[in-house]
């Protein structure tokens, strides 16, 4: 009886550390995908760590590789922000340690992978393509910034473009500020003629921290419903 005193109380423990553990929760802000433990070369990487149970004053965190660059962490409400930054040259290993601020003790270790970036693009709404109806075009609100084929989703957007169809009165031309499709832009495009090619071009954009920055030319064959 003793023994099994001993196991289920050795038992317990374990469930409770394990729970601790496992109840860290910890995320790439700028990651699209919260499941995927990925940092970006040369990006804005902030990792976020949050637990239920217990006020982010109580944790500490260290990178264990040279690899990996944290700065100092910030708290802003029940999670804890630290910025960080891979250097994949130095290794593949990129782990970070997650500490009781109290012990010292190790609480959780984790291990990030990198990637690089891909050049921002613009996209007409949803729109994906070189050609689109009229109907569908019309259905698009705004000008949006995206990483093809990346998980990085660091903020981006659009300033200003300039706009210019072939419409049934003729040719137009016209600066647009900000990322929406104006009702003006909106009407062009409704009176466009039916081989007329929408083209989106002298596209600025900018981020949080960021210098405005140019981006390609976007250019959409009109084609029949």
């Amino acid at each position: 009886m003793k023994h099994l005193t001993i196991i289920v109380l050795f038992l317990a423990c374990c469930f409770c550390s394990y729970a601790q553990t496992d109840s860290i929760y910890v995320w790439n802000k700028w990651c699209r995908s919260r499941d995927s433990m990925l940092l970006f070369n040369s990006g804005n990487n902030t990792i976020q760590i949050y637990c239920k149970e217990k006020s982010p004053k109580l944790f500490s965190v260290k990178s264990l590789d040279r690899s990996l660059r944290v700065s100092e962490p910030e708290i802003e409400g029940d999670t804890i922000n630290v910025p960080a930054m891979p250097y994949p040259e130095y290794g593949q290993t990129m782990r970070l340690g997650i500490y009781d601020s109290r012990t010292s003790a190790l609480l959780r270790t984790v291990e990030f992978s990198s990637a690089d970036i891909p050049e921002p693009v613009t996209t007409i709404g949803r729109i994906d393509g070189a050609t689109a109806t009229k109907k569908s075009l019309l259905m698009q609100t705004k000008l949006r910034v995206v990483f093809p084929n990346s998980l990085y989703s660091y903020p981006y957007s659009i300033k200003q473009y300039s706009f210019k169809t072939k419409t049934t009165k003729g040719p137009v031309n016209v600066i647009v500020k900000g990322f929406f499709l104006p009702i003006k832009v909106l009407g062009y495009i409704n009176n466009a003629t039916e081989d007329a090619t929408v083209e989106f071009f002298n596209i600025k954009a900018t981020c949080p921290h960021c210098s405005l920055r140019a981006l390609a030319d976007v250019k959409i064959k009109l084609k029949k419903e």
